[in-house]
């Protein structure tokens, strides 16, 4: 309300005391009255504007620090997806499991059993025992089997995946790599390298006339993957061994992965009819109701001749018979079927005996 308002109020209030018993004030305190009502009125509508205008602009900041955050958010996260789609990979995870025997896992010093499908780090060594295997899982859908008495170390990053044998043997199946990817395999002497394929690597005892006595032997089944050994790049394809010319400790297992064509070749002769022999033999012990001796028969078999051609249908039997006397076991062998042979004849089988073990 306006001053002269006020001032209007304050001369009917003085009009009405007039009227009453108490003397009117004299005209100067009326004036200084009405000027001092004037100034209080002033002082009050001041203090509402700068309340006003405080208010106002604390509101203000408030919305303009929600805004800076929430652009930063965003900014993070376009950021993030930016980093994703140009070129940032997935990482790699990698699940191990046991197949038999106490494998263990080092990392970082520290050793433990190999627990039922662990998810194993970077970094990390598996060590099988000499009646042991284990299977490794990548997330990218390769699949390696680590044979008995090995030592293997896992390296690289989401790019690049290196597998390094101390001792031992793998048997690899590399799911197809992209052009940024690296799939390699590291020994003491060589590397190899694959862009997806099958394969097989292991470390024997070295020979003078073999390789210049190299320990590391490659045997691959499917695709073609590069050897580097002392400065020179070879290239192995399906059907072929690295090093060439080796017999000792090589030439049974080139033979069975190969289909028999080094013996077509005129090489050693085969140990095929021995394999079907100690095949028949576990067949029929389990058969006859020992089925853990039948078990162990296969198992020998696989022991003695890791690249034997019946070796799919002896993993395979394996879990079937198993199955009967203990669902656990046969699940885990079913899992390293898989690993091995995805696209097996007894694939169906295996992911039924896996579903329904408790």
């Amino acid at each position: 309300m306006s001053a002269p308002r006020y001032a209007e109020l304050v001369g009917k209030l003085f009009a009405r005391e007039a009227r009453s018993s108490v003397p009117p004030p004299d005209p100067a305190a009326r004036t200084r009255a009405i000027a001092a009502i004037a100034d209080a009125i002033g002082a009050r509508a001041r203090r509402r504007r700068v309340t006003s205008w405080s208010a106002g602009l604390s509101v203000a900041a408030a919305a303009a620090l929600v805004a800076v955050g929430a652009s930063r958010h965003i900014a993070h996260r376009e950021a993030m997806a930016s980093r994703v789609g140009n070129g940032g990979p997935p990482t790699v995870q990698i699940v191990a499991h046991a197949v038999s025997g106490a494998t263990s896992v080092l990392f970082s010093g520290a050793q433990a059993p190999l627990a039922d499908e662990s998810l194993v780090a970077q970094g990390s060594r598996l060590v099988t025992p000499a009646n042991g295997r284990a299977t490794l899982a990548f997330s990218t859908g390769t699949n390696v089997v680590v044979g008995e008495g090995s030592d293997v170390s896992l390296g690289g990053d989401s790019a690049h995946q290196v597998l390094r044998l101390s001792t031992g043997s793998i048997d690899l199946h590399v799911a197809k790599l992209t052009a940024e990817q690296r799939f390699v395999v590291g020994t003491a002497d060589a590397e190899v390298e694959v862009r997806g394929t099958q394969f097989h690597v292991s470390i024997v005892p070295p020979e003078v006339a073999c390789g210049h006595g190299t320990p590391t032997r490659v045997v691959v089944t499917e695709g073609v993957v590069v050897v580097r050994h002392d400065d020179i790049e070879d290239r192995v394809s399906a059907g072929e061994v690295w090093p060439t010319g080796c017999v000792r400790g090589l030439v049974a297992t080139a033979d069975a992965r190969t289909g028999g064509a080094l013996a077509r070749a005129g090489g050693p002769v085969s140990t095929l009819a021995e394999e079907n022999a100690l095949y028949r033999r576990a067949v029929l012990t389990a058969n006859g109701g020992d089925v853990y001796g039948g078990v162990n028969g296969l198992e020998a078999l696989l022991a003695k001749y890791p690249a034997t051609p019946l070796a799919e249908g002896a993993r395979a039997e394996i879990m079937k018979r198993l199955v009967r006397v203990s669902p656990s076991l046969a699940a885990s062998a079913a899992r390293q079927y898989l690993a091995l042979y995805p696209k097996g004849a007894s694939r169906n089988e295996a992911e039924g005996i896996i579903s329904s073990a408790p």
